[in-house]
């Protein structure tokens, strides 16, 4: 109230008393000593005026909602999430809880990848199994083309009917096709005419699971978070130390998949198993993954590596 200079919490009063005895409430007594000032939030003090709360591309956690609320603002403009259809290709697969058959496999990547985009922000939409076709690929790329973006697994290296290659420049435009990384050089990239004339971006993985969610990682998540107006879209990374080799066979960049720890003030990267790009288990095991340059044969079990880290876990926070 005006003219009032200090706040007494009705604990340190004798208001309950007098309420319980039945007195009368038209005055009470203080019962501590305190300071001038003491409770008062001055204006301002946690937001102040023309200060800026929140930036452009800033994800709304609860806190940020939070603040929203406390501010009074009922809706603020926020970009939607970004719809990814995504498609696995390839004769040989088949859902799980399907019977096993000779010669064929399960599909993981639909799921790895589905899960990908949910935890970068987005919204997966699975469009099932295309066959080793270009009618069968055509007809599921047709139900994913409201989509913001189009993911294929397989149906991208020279194995695999050259499918998505042929599909790009048939319906739209190839940007690029191989890349220099192991895993997962097989890599499509480009757009396919969608409705009204749009154009949608069409990223084309490799299909062995490893390869696929490493290309995931290096390509799909930034444009995903891109989309969402992110402005920050790497990982964090730390130097570490290698308690393993990684060899580099043919002068492509390699990602390897470790385990960082935290011991005193350094980390430490232990490779997680073999390196096949076919192994998904030691995907599964690893936090982070280890970059051998190009240009650099092996990286010697006791040198420093660079880790991106694609979990940072209470192990790594240590």
């Amino acid at each position: 109230p005006e003219g009032a200079d200090t706040i007494v919490p009705f604990e340190e009063t004798d208001e309950v008393q007098r309420k319980r005895s039945g007195q009368s409430l038209d005055w009470i007594s203080i019962q501590a000593e305190l300071p001038m000032r003491s409770h008062i939030r001055p204006a301002g003090e946690d937001v102040g005026e023309g200060e800026l709360v929140l930036t452009s591309g800033t994800a709304l956690r609860s806190s940020e909602i939070g603040v929203l609320a406390s501010l009074g603002l009922e809706k603020v403009k926020a970009i939607r999430r970004p719809v990814v259809a995504i498609i696995s290709t390839g004769d040989e697969l088949l859902d799980p809880g399907q019977p096993i058959e000779p010669g064929k496999i399960y599909d993981s990547n639909r799921f790895t990848v589905a899960a990908s985009v949910l935890e970068c922000g987005g919204v997966p939409k699975l469009l099932g199994i295309a066959r080793d076709t270009l009618e069968d690929m055509n007809a599921r790329l047709d139900e994913g083309l409201d989509a913001d973006m189009l993911i294929s697994a397989a149906g991208g290296s020279k194995g695999d009917y050259d499918m998505v290659k042929d599909v790009l420049m048939e319906r739209g435009e190839m940007s690029f096709w191989s890349v220099r990384m192991r895993p997962a050089k097989p890599l499509a990239f480009g757009r396919i005419m969608g409705h009204n004339g749009k154009l949608v971006p069409h990223l084309g993985l490799p299909g062995n699971p490893v390869s696929a969610m490493v290309a995931f990682e290096e390509f799909a998540r930034p444009a995903i978070l891109r989309m969402l107006g992110r402005v920050n879209l790497a990982r964090p990374s730390v130097q570490a130390t290698l308690e393993g080799d990684i060899r580099n066979f043919d002068g492509r960049r390699v990602f390897a998949r470790v385990h960082v720890t935290r011991r005193g003030e350094g980390y430490f990267a232990n490779p997680t198993g073999p390196q096949g790009s076919n192994i998904l288990t030691s995907m599964s095991r690893a936090n982070g993954l280890a970059i051998c340059p190009e240009d650099v044969e092996v990286k010697k079990q006791g040198e420093t590596v660079t880790v991106k880290m694609i979990d940072w876990n209470e192990e790594v926070q240590v």
